[in-house]
């Protein structure tokens, strides 16, 4: 009898096309913003891994069929069919076996566990995941690997809450590399420990070692109001600094990023290039870094605005027909990252924003007619799955 010979699938994990892909992605990442080619290169690597998602993720798949969009049809990173962040929350966008699976993440915001998003990751997305997150905030925290601080945490520890694990887990990545130490959480089983982050500010100023701030915004807030409630402010060595991230609307009141700017240099005496401002998404790979700190470095003058790292891109779009805008408009935020790998590379938030510079700035989530090309998106999505 003749032998048979099994068949190989061309995009399976561990295939020679995607080992191939995850290694020029990462190398990619690695090279910085100033090599050669750089808008070329994101280009070939966006449409190879166009083809690796729309080969190994079967409702994404459907959803590019239903426009035509397959590989080979498209030129242009731009022409990838997007996913919308809502879409996260309903259909599973995977590219490998479940049984591979090493995290699950899931979106903040609600309690209900069925309405927040999910990505899934394996152990080479995982990697480029931390890869691609560790290197956004390098470039927009730090001057240098050698820069060590104190990392005083705005969250639980992990050892006392396993289960805010994962939260925290991406806290610790703002700090990696470059802690003295251990971390140190503030956020206890009965709450926020403000006397005892008071008392080791206090510290800090006696020692003179640097120390790096990092947690939600209104957990900086909190303690901002809780210091000015007890009479007391810092002066905090030369080089602290703030990474604050999540937004300027709490459940009880709405500020500006100019008023936590004055509440810092207020209590802390931190100087506004090293309050540091992030935002992100479970669904994207890439922490968007305020530009403050890194313009100080170089020289450069011009308004705070989100940087958009080489290996990402951003657009803003049409809230109604979700087509790129002109500079200068507002609409809602669209963003890519090659970091994407085992999900989806295109994604479409609600989020509303302004392109500024060669970056942007959120200004707020969608409401009512403004979020209508997402709805519409995440319904045809949904009834490519039906058929």
């Amino acid at each position: 009898m003749p032998k048979t010979t099994k068949k190989t699938n061309k995009y399976a994990t561990d295939s020679e096309f995607v080992r191939d892909l995850e290694h020029d992605i990462t190398a990619f990442i690695k090279a910085g913003a100033e090599q050669s080619d750089v808008d070329e290169k994101y280009n070939e690597l966006a449409l190879r891994l166009f083809e690796y998602q729309y080969n190994m993720n079967i409702p994404y798949q459907k959803y590019c069929d239903k426009y035509g969009k397959k590989p080979g049809t498209i030129d242009s990173w731009e022409e990838i069919p997007v996913v919308t962040t809502s879409a996260f929350k309903e259909v599973t966008f995977r590219t490998f076996p479940e049984e591979e699976t090493v995290m699950l993440m899931t979106s903040s915001g609600t309690d209900d566990p069925e309405k927040r998003s999910k990505v899934y990751l394996n152990k080479m997305g995982l990697e480029l995941f931390d890869l691609s997150t560790q290197t956004a905030i390098e470039l927009g925290l730090y001057g240098s690997p050698d820069e060590k601080f104190h990392a005083l945490l705005l969250g639980p520890d992990p050892e006392l809450t396993p289960e805010a694990s994962i939260v925290v887990r991406g806290l610790i990545q703002v700090v990696e590399g470059h802690y003295i130490g251990k971390p140190e959480f503030f956020i206890k089983p009965d709450g926020f420990d403000f006397a005892g982050l008071a008392e080791r500010l206090r510290q800090a100023e006696e020692t003179g070692e640097p120390v790096v701030i990092a947690g939600a915004t209104f957990g900086h807030i909190h303690f901002f109001d809780y210091c000015q409630s007890q009479g007391i402010s810092f002066k905090l060595p030369e080089g602290s600094r703030c990474f604050d991230g999540g937004g300027y609307k709490g459940k009880a009141r709405q500020i500006t990023r100019e008023e936590y700017c004055q509440l810092a240099k207020k209590v802390l005496d931190v100087p506004s290039h090293l309050l540091v401002n992030c935002y992100g998404m479970v669904e994207v790979p890439l922490p968007f870094m305020e530009n403050v700190f890194y313009n100080h470095r170089k020289g450069i003058k011009e308004p705070r605005y989100k940087m958009i790292p080489h290996w990402g891109k951003t657009l803003v779009v049409d809230p109604d027909t979700l087509k790129p805008l002109p500079k200068g408009e507002r609409g809602l935020l669209r963003h890519y990252c090659l970091a994407n790998l085992v999900t989806a590379q295109a994604i479409q938030t609600d989020d509303v924003g302004v392109a500024i510079g060669s970056g942007f700035e959120i200004l707020g989530r969608a409401k009512g007619s403004e979020a209508r090309g997402c709805s519409i998106a995440i319904d045809e999505l949904l009834s490519a799955q039906k058929k």
